[in-house]
């Protein structure tokens, strides 16, 4: 598969609805009543189970369902050399213009868990290899190049953080360095993955999506913060992870604005004011972009999509348990790839070539899913992404 190929027209985020089992390992874990090996045990076994379910729904790509992390974003930055992992982050540590952390405070719920880093960083080992051979192998040898897997991104926790609280100084003294050691340890990362036979990676970064926010940007100015010049920081990051990655490697980016618990979502505003430069400047080979209400705006800001990229549509929400309408999705689709093709000086038909759809986020990226949805309901709705995707792409959905 070329970098730029779309691997698949009807797509999913990843995450997906954690059964009891693993959200009551979890829980016993956290509590010290059972050890990691029983844990991971759980956790191997719903995936295998989940696994099944997706194939058996014929459902794409195959993920791990995020059954071996307690959040969508764990796994990564705790396991490399110089950095700590906290929990229950005190609020003097968090940048509270963050609409993550505004929102968490204003529901009156704790900041969880971030790392930080006191040392440099290092890279001494794969920090997620074991959970991608978990994975490989829960999937049939036929089909292990239709897995995809996920990561959190390189600005996740300097955004949340207060400025000087993601890093010391003794181990940094400014934002460049900083991320060139951290993008370094993205880059050996997937290289570990990539030789163990993964081909697929989306890194999800609501991040990105909240400088659409007037609210964040107020904010950040209030702080002292340049909103443009830590936008491009940000998008430096993301292109500095993307450097040297194998020519097979198909890497996307999922941008939506939040999905916490029951649906908490954490901004709002258009794609307009970022779309430019994201489009133009980022070197992803696919856009996972959230579109299932008016929060996010119009598919205006798609016209800066370049040729040779492509967009998976999210016009299917995970915050609700009722199905959408087939039309409604169907009419969406043409009217993006009109604005697209527009954009691009392409066919209609072309520019279809570049666009897929799924729902906007996962069904559980931090353990708990929307009020009422169940597993039936969650493959329902995966059920309508492939149908939909089968009739607008039929030779390959």
């Amino acid at each position: 598969m070329a970098p730029s190929t779309l691997p698949f027209h009807a797509d999913h985020i990843g995450s997906l609805i954690r059964p009891s089992s693993v959200s009551e390992a979890q829980e016993s874990f956290s509590a010290g009543k059972i050890s990691s090996s029983d844990l991971k045990d759980a956790q191997t076994t719903a995936i295998k189970d989940i696994v099944s379910a997706q194939i058996k729904h014929n459902v794409r790509a195959l993920t791990n369902g995020e059954f071996d992390r307690k959040y969508y974003f764990s796994g990564f930055f705790e396991n490399l050399e110089g950095m700590r992992e906290i929990q229950n982050v005190p609020w003097d540590m968090a940048r509270l213009s963050a609409p993550p952390i505004a929102a968490l405070k204003k529901a009156g719920k704790n900041y969880p868990m971030a790392v930080v880093c006191e040392g440099k960083i290092k890279w001494t080992k794969s920090t997620y290899l074991e959970n991608w051979e978990t994975l490989k192998a829960s999937v049939p040898q036929d089909k292990i190049g239709e897995c995809k897997f996920t990561m959190p991104p390189p600005c996740y926790f300097h955004l949340r953080l207060a400025p000087g609280k993601c890093y010391s100084s003794d181990a940094y003294s400014n934002d460049a360095d900083f991320f060139a050691d951290l993008t370094a340890a993205y880059r050996q990362e997937f290289k570990a993955l990539y030789d163990a036979g993964l081909r697929n990676i989306q890194i999800d970064d609501p991040t990105l999506a909240y400088f659409c926010s007037d609210e964040m940007l107020d904010g950040l100015r209030k702080d002292g913060e340049d909103p443009d010049a830590l936008f491009e920081t940000y998008l430096q990051a993301h292109n500095d992870t993307l450097k040297d990655r194998p020519s097979d490697l198909h890497i996307g980016l999922h941008v939506c604005r939040g999905n916490f618990s029951k649906g908490m979502h954490f901004s709002e505003g258009s794609y307009e004011k970022i779309a430019s430069r994201f489009f133009k400047t980022l070197n992803y080979d696919t856009f996972y972009l959230e579109y299932d209400n008016p929060r996010s705006g119009g598919f205006e800001p798609l016209r800066f999509l370049p040729v040779g990229k492509n967009v998976v549509l999210g016009v299917v929400t995970t915050k609700e348990p009722e199905l959408e309408d087939r039309a409604t999705i169907i009419s969406r689709v043409k009217e993006a790839a009109e604005i697209i093709a527009k954009g691009q000086g392409r066919s209609v038909e072309e520019a279809m070539g570049s666009i897929g759809i799924s729902p906007q986020c996962g069904f559980a990226s931090v353990a708990v899913g929307a009020e009422g949805m169940t597993e039936e309901k969650m493959f329902a709705k995966l059920g309508l992404v492939k149908s939909v995707a089968e009739e607008l792409w039929p030779k390959k959905a």
